[in-house]
């Protein structure tokens, strides 16, 4: 849409009025065949039609170019009222400073800057829209307008909401969130302690299988060296007593011995060959009683 024709102040040449809107060309583009536009009257006119609105001749925006320089200078060149003249601006300046003046207008409208303090929308702050003029006045009165609360709490508050505010009952609430936090993080430190306990059980009760597995081991190992132990005992108190036994048949044999030395002694030999032959037993018993410690040993 362009600009409204009663704005402007003087003369305006019909060249630089839009042929869609015929309103003063605003963002204008031109056509091959010479026709100006507003930007957004011939976008919204190609989107159901492929002609220019004024000849007819087929059109396409790819086609679209900008507007000739000389049409551009008479087009920045024209003078305009503010679009805040309702409101009581006076203003006349030059199209092309248009947009300068009206960021600065005095009567233009604009929102309050105090959105609510800690609120996280911005419809939830203050509705109001006022001339720029009277913005700092109305910042002074506003409900939104935010301070400390006088008490202390260190919460921030709006001027509609001082009158209902109460510190303990906020305070409450706050601690009652910090508890609710506490506890949800004690509560987790809780189950990774639960956790890490059951992985050491598990770890545990693993070794103490395999202590237990190692113990019934060697209990055979001590159980095999026991019974070789008995064995070997068993086998030196045989050897022992086989010992006793020869020990106790040599001192009866040597007992014999000594008995027969007298009957030696008093018969002697008258004779060679009989006393040779008398001789004989002796020797025999001798040798059966050395064979016999050898057997023993």
């Amino acid at each position: 849409m362009g600009y409204d024709l009663e704005r402007f102040v003087g003369y305006v040449n019909e060249g630089l009025l839009c042929c869609v809107c015929r309103d003063v060309l605003e963002r204008p583009l031109q056509a091959p065949c010479e026709h100006a536009y507003c930007d957004a009257c011939i976008s919204s006119w190609l989107i159901h039609h492929h002609s220019c609105p004024e000849d007819r001749l087929p059109l396409d925006i790819s086609t679209l170019r900008p507007l000739h320089r000389y049409m551009r200078n008479d087009l920045s060149r024209l003078q305009i009222r503010c679009v805040n003249s309702g409101q009581g601006c006076d203003a006349v300046c030059c199209l092309e400073t248009l947009h300068t003046h009206e960021d600065e207008c005095p009567f233009t409208f604009i929102s309050c800057s105090y959105t609510g303090g800690d609120y996280i929308c911005y419809q939830c702050g203050c509705p109001v829209q006022v001339e720029r003029r009277g913005l700092e006045s109305h910042l002074l009165e506003c409900e939104f307008r935010s301070r400390a609360c006088p008490s202390g709490c260190g919460h921030t508050l709006l001027s509609v909401d001082q009158s209902q505010h109460n510190c303990v009952a906020v305070l409450r609430t706050e601690l009652e969130l910090l508890r609710a936090e506490m506890l949800g993080k004690v509560e987790v430190v809780r189950r990774e302690m639960e956790s890490r306990l059951d992985s050491q059980r598990r770890h545990m009760v693993q070794k103490e299988s395999l202590l237990k597995s190692e113990v019934e081991d060697l209990k055979g190992q001590v159980s095999r060296v026991v019974c070789d132990v008995r064995a070997l005992l068993e086998a030196e108190r045989l050897r022992r007593q086989e010992l006793a036994e020869a020990e106790l048949e040599k001192r009866e044999l040597l007992e014999m011995l000594r008995c027969l030395q007298p009957f030696r002694g008093q018969a002697g030999p008258t004779q060679p060959g009989e006393g040779s032959r008398k001789a004989r037993p002796r020797s025999l018993t001798l040798d059966c009683i050395k064979s016999r410690e050898v057997t023993v040993i």
